[in-house]
This record gives structure tokens, C-alpha cells and sequence, in this order.
């Protein structure tokens, strides 16, 4: 009995020592993919402007602001989690919004900082998983194109739970995040926009469906909605016309097959 007691002893200390390993493996290689996100956001900073056309970067930020402006009132408290260069904080600042703007690339934020003077102390390095506020702080909390390049489901979950702990009571946190339901988005996101641009890595990157985050985050859920089904690469030229097929594909059934997905929660 003894024997057997030892044995089993034995076992669990084992199975407790390989569990432990494989997670600390794990902890040191999503840390060794969120060191390359940033790397790779230092090294494009100089170009990452140029990446998105302007009158396409203008179209997406318009649409969205068409879907979510209703969560904002003026001179409320924002903060833009992953800001990049800060242009959508401009945008929010120029709509009357008290913005703060946090992103973990430092090349990024001093490029920013160049481009929109504005901006100049309100954009700051930080880290999505451990935001450096007091709870309660903001009325608004965006995450625009953020999750997929966090390399752990656990830690893009966090950085959501980050986000709704520094929003007020009541406050909200906008997530906009690709939709790959679509098969077509799915072949665009993942093989032809990064040949189009550097941001986002050849073969894909660690999307998050919106159903997960649904499903996930329930109750607190406040609005889900679908928009664009203009590719990146479309030309100004063509915006007009692409603009008009867009609003009909927007308005009718299929509009759950669009590019793009947002997500409000309510804290």
C-alpha cells in the first residue's frame, strides 16, 4: 500500500513538474510574440502612415464613427488602446473628446508625436496588458484593430478586462476587429493585404472571432455591428462608386459578411 501511495506521490510530482514547464514555455514564447509585434511596429514606423491610403484609412474611421458616435458626448474621457501613430485619436480629439492614447511600440508614439503635434503628451508608450490608470478613469475605451496582434487568446481576453476596469461605471469599450466569415475577407486578410502592406503578417495573424468574444463577455455586450466591404487597395477614384455597392451589401442580408465587426461592451 505503501508502495503504491509512494508511486502515485511520485506521478503527481512529475505531472505537477511538466505542467509547470510547458507553461512556463508557454508564457516565455507568447512574450517572445508580443517582443516581435513590437519590433515589427518599430521597424515599419517610419512608413506605417503610408501603409493605408489616406482616403481609405478617412473611410474606415468615418464608418465606424457612423456605428459608435453614440457612445461618445463631448469632452468625455477616451482612451485609444494600441493608438499607433494616434490618428484615430486625433480624429476623437477633433470631435471634442478628451483622449489619451497608449501603444508598445516607442517609435510609433515618437513618429506620432511628429506628425500630430496635438497629440504631444497625450500619446505615450504602454502596455495593453497592464495600462498604467486608476479604475474608473475613462468613459470610453478603444481598441481598433488591436486583439490579433496580441499572440495569446488569454492575453487578448486581458486586454479587454484591462480596458473594461479603466472605464467608468456604465462606461463602454469599443472593439473593431476583421471578420473572417466571410471566405473571401478570410483570403484578403490573410494572404493579400499583407502583400498590400506591412502591418499585418503574411498567412495571418491571431484573429478573434466575434462570436467567441460574445459568447465570452455575454451580459455585458451592448451592440454588435458589421461594416465595409471596401478592400484597402481601392483606389480614390473608385471610392464613390465602391461607396454606393457598399452601402446596399451594408443594408441588406449579407451584412454579417462585411470586413469588419465592432463590438460594444458595456461595463
Amino acid at each position: 500500500m505503501c508502495g503504491t501511495v509512494g508511486k502515485a506521490t511520485i506521478l503527481g510530482s512529475l505531472a505537477h513538474a511538466i505542467i509547470k514547464r510547458l507553461s512556463h514555455k508557454q508564457q516565455l514564447s507568447v512574450r517572445i510574440m508580443t517582443d516581435t509585434s513590437k519590433s515589427h511596429f518599430n521597424t515599419i514606423a517610419k512608413t506605417y502612415n503610408e501603409e493605408v491610403a489616406d482616403h481609405v484609412r478617412n473611410h474606415l474611421i468615418q464608418k465606424w464613427w457612423g456605428l459608435v458616435g453614440h457612445y461618445f458626448r463631448e469632452h468625455c474621457g477616451v482612451i485609444d488602446i494600441g493608438c499607433g501613430e494616434g490618428s484615430n485619436a486625433c480624429f476623437l480629439e477633433d470631435k471634442g473628446m478628451e483622449v489619451v492614447g497608449v501603444d508598445a511600440s516607442e517609435e510609433l508614439i515618437k513618429h506620432g508625436s511628429k506628425r500630430y503635434p496635438q497629440l504631444t503628451g497625450k500619446i505615450r508608450v504602454g502596455d495593453a496588458l497592464s495600462l498604467d490608470f486608476d479604475d474608473n478613469k475613462f468613459d470610453v475605451a478603444t481598441l481598433i484593430g488591436v486583439l490579433h496582434h496580441i499572440y495569446s487568446r488569454d492575453d487578448q481576453l486581458k486586454a479587454i478586462r484591462e480596458a473594461l476596469r479603466v472605464v467608468k461605471p456604465e462606461g463602454t469599450v469599443l472593439i473593431r476587429e476583421s471578420n473572417l466569415v466571410n471566405p473571401l475577407f478570410r483570403l484578403f486578410w490573410n494572404y493579400i493585404f499583407p502583400l498590400t502592406a506591412k502591418i499585418d503578417k503574411f498567412g495571418g495573424e491571431n484573429w478573434i472571432p466575434m462570436k467567441y468574444l460574445t459568447g465570452f463577455f455575454g451580459g455585458q455586450v451592448d451592440s454588435v455591428q458589421f461594416f465595409t466591404f471596401i478592400p484597402s487597395f481601392t483606389p480614390q477614384w473608385m471610392l464613390p462608386v465602391a461607396t454606393k455597392i457598399e452601402h446596399r451589401l451594408e443594408s441588406g442580408r449579407f451584412s454579417n459578411l462585411a470586413a469588419h465587426y465592432v463590438l460594444a461592451l458595456k461595463k
